[in-house]
């Protein structure tokens, strides 16, 4: 039984791999350290598993899902992620995970998820279907309010682009979408562009796909 984990985290992927090992000698376990770097080495492999971590530089988990996901029709491919939002959950199983567990998960049941995909049940951890019916029945929603233009200047930035880079893809000056950036950096209340990142995709403001 092969299992491909991708995940730019080693320590992560290693302790996956050394729990999954440890629970069945049936499992052979490989890890890469980027899509890239699975899709690079992987012909031939036809993992029965990949376990992929949603946020990852390059290539990540839902890139890899809408990308590979009829590359790899015949493996089962559970969805890895500190982000349990349902925005993020949805997408993953709506673009074919078979199932999606949380970092904050215990190895053992990572190890339960692995097993129930290939008894082809869709799975879910279950912290995140307690986080999933808190979001249906605890009314904490947030409207955070953008002008056409910061949503043109969030959208470029979580692409990757630099300011200047924006700039000019918006043909506008430098020091105008810099001063657009750090209303949206004001608003979210965040001090970095990673945690711009996250905190727009977990509040479905921006779509990775």
């Amino acid at each position: 039984m092969k299992i491909a984990i991708i995940d730019d985290h080693l320590l992560v992927a290693e302790s996956i791999k050394t729990a999954l090992s440890l629970n069945s000698s049936a499992y052979e376990v490989l890890c890469f350290g980027s899509g890239k770097e699975f899709i690079d080495k992987s012909e031939g492999l036809n993992p029965d598993v990949i376990i992929v971590d949603i946020m990852m530089p390059e290539v990540n988990g839902l890139d890899f899902l809408g990308q590979f996901r009829e590359t790899y029709a015949t493996s089962k491919i559970l969805a890895l992620s500190a982000l349990v939002n349902a925005h993020t959950v949805k997408s993953a199983l709506r673009m074919g995970a078979d199932g999606y567990v949380s970092k904050s998960d215990s190895l053992q049941e990572i190890h339960q998820a692995v097993e129930a995909v290939l008894q082809d049940k869709q799975y879910l951890s279950k912290s995140i279907t307690s986080h999933l019916v808190n979001e249906l029945f605890v009314d904490e929603q947030v409207v955070y309010h953008l002008t056409q233009r910061e949503r043109e200047v969030l959208s470029s930035v979580c692409m990757g682009r630099t300011i200047k880079e924006t700039a000019y893809y918006l043909k506008l000056s430098a020091h105008t979408v810099q001063g657009y950036y750090n209303n949206i950096m004001k608003k979210f209340k965040v001090n970095r562009t990673a945690d711009l990142i996250v905190f727009a995709i977990k509040h479905g403001l921006y779509n990775p796909l």
